[in-house]
């Protein structure tokens, strides 16, 4: 019985007698202990034996809306399908939830937690690890982000951490990972993962705060010097950059060069505050200065999936980054605004070309990847496919080749909106 089935079965042969209706009934349990460990603390991500480490990442999932409805169980139950479907395709390390879990204006009551099992249960299905960075909507109205990570706390595949616990205005989900060798061994790590919470919701001020900063800027000197290298890093947070903004608005998206789907007006760190560019300068500085940062990953706007290089002094802000690259997730759940096929991003890194490049494609539900970039010192140089294209992609297991064909785009259309539900 597909996953969704079993929702919908249980949702009509148990709830549906409830008055009202809620989240489904979903049996919580923290699933079996991690091969390599008994539990998130210990637990070592590590590269394959092919030398690969891929990275899942779902955006804007938006379970608990309409929850007064059928619309919502249906809604939580194609979400969790999308999840399923796409993990099953691919062969990852690693998935990350990069905000808006839950819709906290959807749910009617103090019940998050509940929705956060439903969110998870695909993953704990298929035994893999996940990291969380909460995002705005996961913090609003009946959704506490403290709460959902002390849910997650429940499950050995969590990975989720707070590493500034004492300071409340910096929000929850900010912490590292590191990633080893294939061999296990903790000497040196080949990654790290960084987390960054962009806050928002119940909290007015929707940027990574300045005390973030400074704590990364701290850890990331202390790594690099406790193992005396720069260690090649990933940054993942919830909604974009300032400078995300201001690169569509100027020199602009190209279709060739950064293919993807261009489908609304960026949300920026600091929009929803004062509409003002500016508030995330000491967060966009400290990304332009990292040695080693390969590529950031956000969520937040759902009809955009394209990434760019940031590397030209923008109009608007003086801080110009250093060769980052800077990528959009796909909108993955199907509560929340937008119309495209939904899927979830894909990074695949390679040991042998880690300092190098990255790998990355959106993987959608029907299994068709609509577009594969390679994230280098030329890309946004690189001619891409003129017209969009879908290419089905298959990574073997225990190799780094692809086999695909392509076919023309379902879509190449694109709306000038900014909205926030």
């Amino acid at each position: 019985m597909s996953l969704f089935c079993w929702i919908f079965f249980n949702f009509f042969s148990h709830d549906i007698l409830r008055i009202g209706f809620g989240p489904l009934g979903w049996k919580h349990c923290p699933g079996p202990p991690l091969t390599q460990s008994q539990s998130s603390n210990n637990y070592t991500l590590q590269f394959a034996q092919d030398g690969t480490f891929q990275i899942t990442v779902f955006s804007d999932l938006h379970f608990a809306e309409d929850e007064d409805s059928i619309k919502g169980p249906m809604k939580d139950a194609r979400t969790a399908e999308v999840v399923k479907k796409v993990l099953e395709r691919e062969t990852s390390q690693l998935v990350v939830l990069n905000g808006d879990l839950i819709s906290g204006y959807g749910t009617r009551a103090d019940n998050a937690t509940l929705y956060l099992d439903q969110v998870v249960a695909p993953i704990v299905e298929l035994g893999l690890p996940w990291a969380t960075t909460y995002g705005n909507h996961d913090n609003q109205d009946h959704s506490k982000s403290t709460d959902l990570l002390g849910r997650e706390k429940d499950y050995n595949n969590s990975l989720t951490k707070n590493m500034l616990p004492d300071n409340p205005q910096a929000g929850v989900s900010n912490y590292y990972l590191q990633v080893y060798s294939a061999s296990g061994k903790q000497d040196v790590p080949e990654v790290i993962l960084w987390f960054f919470d962009s806050r928002g919701g119940r909290e007015p001020h929707d940027w990574v705060d300045d005390s973030v900063v400074k704590w990364f800027k701290e850890s990331n000197a202390n790594l690099t010097q406790q193992y005396k290298k720069t260690i090649p890093s990933l940054a993942f947070f919830h909604i974009p950059i300032s400078a995300t903004y201001e690169f569509q608005k100027g020199p602009g998206v190209n279709p060739s060069r950064e293919p993807g789907i261009n489908g609304e007006t960026v949300c920026w760190e600091g929009q929803m505050f004062d509409n003002k560019t500016g508030h995330d300068v000491l967060f966009m500085t400290a990304l332009s200065n990292t040695d080693g940062l390969l590529a950031t990953f956000s969520g937040h706007d759902h009809q955009n999936d394209w990434c760019y290089k940031w590397r030209d002094p923008t109009t608007d802000q003086a801080v110009a980054g250093d060769g980052v690259n800077v990528c959009y997730g796909r909108h993955t759940g199907y509560g929340g605004y937008g119309d495209l096929a939904r899927g979830g991003r894909q990074i695949l890194l390679r040991k042998e070309t880690l300092t190098k490049e990255v790998v990355t494609w959106i993987r959608l539900e029907d299994g068709l990847v609509p577009e594969k970039v390679t994230l280098n010192a030329t890309y946004g140089q690189d001619e891409y496919h003129p017209l969009p294209q879908r290419i089905e992609l298959k990574r073997s297991y225990g190799t780094d080749r692809y086999v695909g064909h392509s076919q023309p785009s379902y879509r190449s259309s694109a709306v000038s909106v900014c909205m926030e539900l």
